[in-house]
């Protein structure tokens, strides 16, 4: 066994206090021999028993140490008289001895009883030091697995992020670069005149799509709506998101023939028709 598994294993702590089984102590002291870094443990640790055994400890109150003192002293000056009484009294009844012989027998039993209590006491104090320890390493290793699991899981949160915005972004690219799609740019009108937004139909299948270039962000109640015209007539081909809901590219609906699109800010949802003066762009197809 190797010094750091001597020093996580807990037999340090056994072995300071007392505690350790005759392998235990020898494969301890074999350790402290082989690896000074053990040693250092173990003096540690007993330095730490010390002081928390020291801090245990409750100074007794004065008037009782007084008081104890007073008591001890007239037990050892009543031991001294009954000495001297007893060598010039006549000897005792055999009741009498038996009874006395009882008592110092009590007497012993409380004492080896007083004794265990203590034994028992700084048993106690080094367990709940040691399991004290424990529970504090635990606590901490507790603590950096949970920061170490949430560090994971926002790493792996992002992560998602960015898959998924590369898979929107190669759908995207292969929308754009299907031969069988038609590009329609379209610039922004005199209502604002900056404005900029590109619908991509393919021709096959007929499916549009619209990529916002740059269109002002609509208010809360607005919602900008896509139409085809065709024929002369507008189509509705759908209202679209705006801001980071919105995809790269986004998908509205179908038409077989178109002329030209336009785009126009209407109250949320859509209309039926649209509304010219808030026409923000609008382009013919090529050719």
């Amino acid at each position: 066994m190797d010094a750091q598994k001597v020093i996580s294993s807990g037999i340090i702590e056994l072995y300071v206090a007392g505690m350790a089984t005759e392998p235990e102590v020898r494969e301890v002291e074999a350790a402290i021999i082989q690896y000074p870094e053990v040693l250092a443990a173990v003096e540690e640790y007993r330095k730490s028993l010390e002081y928390y055994v020291a801090a245990q400890v409750l100074p007794p109150d004065n008037a009782i140490k007084a008081s104890l003192l007073n008591q001890i002293n007239n037990l050892e000056a009543t031991d001294t008289e009954q000495t001297v009484l007893s060598s010039n009294m006549p000897e005792r009844p055999k009741a009498t001895l038996m009874e006395e012989t009882l008592i110092q027998e009590k007497r012993l039993s409380w004492k080896v009883v007083a004794a265990a209590a203590f034994v028992l006491l700084i048993g106690s104090v080094i367990m709940n030091f040691f399991y004290y320890k424990k529970w504090k390493d635990f606590r901490e290793y507790k603590d950096k697995y949970q920061a170490l699991v949430l560090s994971q899981n926002s790493i792996q949160s992002t992560n998602d992020k960015y898959r998924a915005r590369l898979d929107e972004l190669e759908q995207t690219l292969n929308v754009m670069e299907d031969p069988a799609v038609l590009k329609v740019n379209m610039p922004g009108t005199k209502l604002k005149p900056d404005a900029v937004a590109t619908v991509f139909w393919n021709t096959q299948n007929k499916q549009v799509y619209l990529k916002v270039n740059n269109l002002p962000e609509p208010a809360a109640d607005k919602q900008y709506q896509l139409w085809a015209i065709v024929d002369g007539k507008p189509v509705d081909m759908g209202v679209f998101e705006m801001g980071d809901t919105a995809k790269l590219l986004q998908k509205m609906k179908v038409t077989d023939k178109v002329q030209m699109f336009a785009v126009t800010l209407e109250n949320k949802g859509g209309a039926a028709q649209p509304t010219l003066e808030q026409m923000y762009v609008a382009g013919k197809l090529p050719g």
